[in-house]
């Protein structure tokens, strides 16, 4: 049967101010295969709007308002709509002035959230705030905790009543810190010798053993950067580190990922790229991908290494055109190199390693920044115009999609791409979808321009071509006319949310007014 994405059942309509939440709108049911979406009226696309799936319990709507407490607080306001997006809850909760949400988790029916101080104040006791909030009754519990200045969260991660927080410090060690969620304690544990510079780039949790394997990133020499696999212990005791070591000088890892295979065996899954020369970039890192890599540390000593070009994958010619293709061919026959010397070089933004039927699946999203100049008339100090010519950034342009399933000793199974076309964004944060219609069917899909994007495969094979169908407006005669920090993202079962800014204008309207909305909607694949 063709598959397509639908969307849902029903019409609602939410209206209320940019700052304070009012109650529910009027739900009308018109038939079928109309779309279930709500409105927010907004005065611009700096409003602060969050949302959060949280599964069969349906999605938490969180924003930062104008309300102040005491000159030193500010509200902000929560709300949970169920799977038909009917207003269950609405909550207010005073936060310190200058926090910020900058990461959270659902577990157990319970969001929580980390914001952060983004403020340089002096004086500030409590830069760290984790706030739990039941998806249920809309409860919260709020810890005021500390950290470092400057400190730059890497991964956040909920275990049981542990919050664990990796964050690094400029030219300082990286630092694990662990907050008992029961009694609101912390302990801080910096996970490399003191006054070396090193950076957390991830960690796993041992929901068994209650053990943490980190990666860290350390300078061993003046631009000599190496990765290590950290095996943690409660409370904060290194057992043991191993070298993630590439074995060649020509390659460098990037963005590692670990799998925990089973207590002291670790898939280490990761891209690779060519060291920078001199110069070229800071920290050692290289900025760009040229193909994946994979290894395996069982028992503190790493085995089987795998290396795979992109130029080498099998779907290659669906990512780049035959011409680059055959130039980069030249180019190695004239250099009297292999084949698999001059391969395609991509920054890729990875997702989570997700783990389906015993396969471990890569998948990354390729982008590269977008400007567009601007000319300025400017005076000299005789009064001579001149004129100045500004590069100004205009996001993020994302252009394909790389996936890729490996066994469990790292080999890759099979790999496919995806075409992004026509999506750009200020934010570098994943976009694609993957979502499993069944056993061995996977779907990839993505939302831009009002419209969704999806393709559908079956390991190598192509079941389905790039199919694009519209995302409906709340009405028939609305146009949308442009949209911005628009998403798509995974809720519960065959469910997905569609969210952003939109400015939409009502052809059918005498007034031919404009109107700008944040919008929430409900899509079902099928």
């Amino acid at each position: 049967m063709h598959k397509r994405l639908i969307l849902s059942l029903f019409v609602l309509l939410l209206c209320f101010p940019v700052n304070r939440l009012l109650s529910q709108g009027t739900q009308t049911k018109t038939g079928n295969d109309k779309p279930l979406r709500i409105e927010i009226p907004v005065h611009s696309t700096d409003e602060t709007y969050r949302l959060v799936p949280v599964e069969s319990n349906g999605l938490i709507l969180f924003f930062k308002s104008v309300e102040t407490v005491n000159d030193t607080m500010t509200k902000w306001y929560f709300a949970l709509y169920d799977k038909d997006l009917k207003s269950k809850w609405i909550k207010s909760l005073p936060v310190r002035t200058g926090l910020e949400v900058r990461d959270y988790r659902v577990v157990n029916d319970t969001l929580t959230l980390l914001f952060l101080n983004t403020a340089k104040e002096k004086g500030i006791l409590f830069k760290e705030n984790i706030i739990k909030v039941d998806c249920i009754s809309g409860m919260s519990t709020i810890y005021r905790l500390t950290s470092p200045e400057n400190a730059v969260p890497v991964r956040f991660e909920i275990l049981r009543d542990l919050a664990y927080l990796g964050y690094n410090v400029k030219n300082e060690t990286a630092h694990l810190q662990v907050i008992d969620l029961k009694y609101g304690k912390a302990a801080d544990y910096p996970l490399s010798a003191p006054g070396s510079s090193s950076l957390i780039t991830g960690f796993i949790l041992d929901s068994i053993n209650g053990n943490v394997y980190t990666t860290i990133h350390k300078q061993i020499s003046k631009g000599h950067y190496t990765y290590y696999l950290q095996k943690i212990e409660q409370p904060g005791t290194m057992l043991s580190e191993t070298e993630i070591s590439t074995i060649s000088p020509d390659y460098e890892i990037l963005d590692p990922q670990l799998v925990l295979l089973k207590p002291d065996e670790i898939l280490v899954l990761a891209t690779f790229g060519t060291p920078p020369r001199k110069g070229q970039v800071r920290n050692g890192v290289t900025t760009g991908s040229t193909g994946f890599f994979s290894c395996r540390i069982r028992n503190g000593v790493q085995t089987d290494i795998h290396f795979k070009p992109f130029v080498e994958l099998s779907n290659i010619q669906n990512i780049i055109d035959e011409k680059e293709l055959l130039l980069l061919r030249k180019k190695s026959l004239k250099n009297n190199k292999s084949n698999t010397s001059y391969t395609p070089e991509w920054d890729l933004l990875p997702h989570p390693i997700t783990n389906h039927n015993g396969q471990f699946i890569m998948l990354g999203e390729s982008y590269v920044p977008e400007y567009h100049s601007e000319n300025l008339t400017e005076f000299d100090f005789y009064g001579r115009p001149y004129i100045n010519t500004y590069n100004v950034f205009d996001g993020y342009r994302y252009t394909h999609a790389i996936i890729a399933a490996f066994d469990n000793t790292g080999v890759i199974q099979w790999n496919n791409s995806l075409d992004i076309r026509n999506l750009i964004s200020t934010e570098l944060i994943p976009k694609v979808n993957l979502f499993f219609s069944s056993r061995d069917t996977i779907v990839l899909a993505y939302s831009s321009e009002g419209r969704i994007a999806s393709k559908i495969i079956r390991g190598m094979d192509v079941v389905e071509k790039l199919d694009f169908s519209m995302i409906e407006q709340l009405n028939p005669e609305d146009k949308m006319l442009s949209e911005s920090r628009n998403n798509m993202v995974p809720w519960y079962g065959p469910y997905f949310l569609c969210y952003g800014y939109q400015e939409i204008k009502n052809i059918n309207s005498a007034e031919n007014k404009k109107r700008l909305v944040f919008y929430f909607t409900k899509v079902r694949f099928e």
